[in-house]
């Protein structure tokens, strides 16, 4: 377990939450936390771990306060069915640091990474955002081409050369192409329902390794001949398309004139559209120098906590990951987070019959859990039973609708809901949705469904808060959320006031 530094930062109650049965499981049988307890004087091996919790102030405790060399991963039941991302402070785990990771080859990860053509050229000169009009391009999107002109301001390039090394001497048709700061200007992205995400937009580049990300240049700087270039990444859910690439950046590989970069396949198809400028600014450069000597950025943020694993998620100026946090702290905060399971209700005059499902408390009904659930394996039979009055366990949620597909689920959902939300009418003020009003109107839709009353009365079985109550308190969470997150913080900590175990049966939720 020592080679697994990460588990020493988990706290128990962490572990409770993220660890599949791990809460009922006897103290006795989870050698390190009884070690770990014994160490604080405490004996209480006989019980569970929830009951350790409630009877005992060991929660913050730390499993690195005792020495893990002496335990393997399996001392822990389950610990290998826990996905990484649920560990608190993964993002800054190095891969070596991960037992396993650094031996998957990179073709076998979810979203493999191929090399896309063979294509190497020379950096031959870096421009700033001082150039415009830049035609011979080899960067753009997938949606629009990747030879995308710029043609306003802010052009900032690379100018690429065969590897002849010959320069402008020799005038091959390889000769000048330019790749085009995505720092600086934008072009289109995304498909399907999440295609709105970011507003369609993604950062100029190419993907010379599949799709998995997109590699964008970010900073030429003509004072050292050198640039920078950062991953950016998207996510896709099923039949709802894929967000733009715009999650990011992370940083990548640094260079200097006359190094070598990899571009992958050329196409020689033009296109009529053209890429906009960001408005982005040149700023002082943080940086470190890396084992080999390379500059790389510094972005403390790359990753926020969570199963979700990013940052900036926007869509029409609401944050994403904010007001995911502020309906997870009304739903499921105190009730087990991404395992909570309400009771079995029936909305729509008993045409549609389920439970709450998760973090974000989704019917099973909801059509976007129903595409993620019913694409596994049994998932189909899982709903029916669900709808059937079937108490779903950990393990089945896990499962069949585990935490990366809840927030897929609940990304996705919130888009659309805020897409068609300001397109309509706020009686309360006669304009479209706006600011914060969009925001508790869309959260009065999770909750009561998307044709309920707004600031309607109604309520769910347990009538603890109205659709009305229900938008403000979210809206108030969101704000909190927001206020605690800072420039470097990217995990807020959410506290629940209120927990929601049933879902309003008036309004089809």
């Amino acid at each position: 377990m020592s080679e697994f530094p990460l588990i020493g930062e988990q706290t128990l109650s962490h572990l409770a939450q993220v660890v599949p049965e791990l809460a009922k499981t006897q103290v006795n049988n989870i050698t390190p936390v009884a070690t770990l307890l014994k160490s604080h004087l405490i004996a209480a091996s006989n019980l569970t771990l929830a009951q350790v919790l409630t009877q005992y102030e060991v929660g913050q405790m730390k499993l690195g306060e005792i020495d893990l060399s002496k335990f393997s991963i399996s001392s822990i039941p389950n610990l290998d069915a826990v996905q990484l991302q649920q560990f608190t402070g993964w993002m800054n785990s190095n891969v070596s640091d991960i037992p396993g990771l650094g031996q998957v080859p990179l073709g076998l990860m979810p979203n493999p990474i191929t090399e896309i053509g063979s294509l190497v050229m020379r950096i031959d000169v870096v421009y700033g955002p001082a150039e415009n009009r830049r035609n011979n391009t080899i960067s753009g999107s997938d949606v629009q081409g990747f030879s995308v002109p710029c043609t306003e301001k802010d052009c900032a390039y690379l100018e690429l050369d065969d590897l002849e090394n010959a320069g402008r001497s020799d005038r091959s048709k390889l000769e000048g192409k330019q790749w085009i700061s995505g720092k600086y200007q934008e072009v289109e992205g995304g498909r399907g329902i999440l295609k709105a995400v970011n507003n369609g937009r993604e950062p100029t580049g190419r993907l010379p390794f599949g799709k998995a990300f997109k590699v964008v240049v970010m900073e030429p700087d003509e004072t050292t001949d050198t640039v920078d270039t950062a991953l950016f990444f998207r996510f896709c859910a099923w039949r709802m398309g894929c967000t733009p690439y715009f999650i990011g950046p992370v940083p990548f590989f640094s260079y200097k004139v006359n190094s070598l970069i990899f571009v992958g396949n050329l196409s020689e198809q033009r296109t009529n559209t053209t890429s906009l400028p960001t408005g982005a600014t040149r700023e002082p450069k943080a940086s470190i120098t890396n084992r080999t000597g390379v500059r790389e950025k510094i972005n403390p943020c790359a990753f926020s906590n969570g199963s979700q694993s990013i940052t900036d998620q926007s869509f029409s100026g609401i944050d994403l990951r904010s007001l995911g946090n502020a309906i997870a702290e009304i739903e499921s905060a105190d009730s087990g987070d991404y395992k909570a399971v309400s009771i079995h209700t029936c909305a729509d005059g008993g045409l549609n019959c389920g439970r709450a499902l998760g973090r974000y408390q989704f019917m099973s009904y909801n059509p976007y859990a129903v595409q993620l659930i019913a694409a596994k394996p049994g998932g189909q039979e899982f709903l029916s039973q669900v709808e059937q009055g079937h108490q779903a366990t950990e393990a089945e949620l896990f499962e069949f609708f585990p935490p990366a597909d809840q927030d897929r689920a609940f990304m996705a959902d919130m888009a659309n809901k805020i897409q068609v939300t300001q397109e309509q009418i706020d009686p309360a003020t006669g304009q479209p949705f706006t600011g914060d009003r969009l925001i508790e109107r869309v959260a009065q839709k999770h909750f009561g469904g998307d044709y309920s009353k707004v600031d309607g009365n109604g309520s769910d079985a347990l009538g603890r808060l109205s659709l009305k109550d229900y938008g403000k308190t979210a809206l108030v969470s969101y704000r909190n959320s927001n206020s605690d997150n800072g420039t470097l913080t990217c995990s807020p900590n959410v506290n629940s006031s209120y927990i929601s175990t049933a879902k309003n049966t008036q309004n089809g939720r």
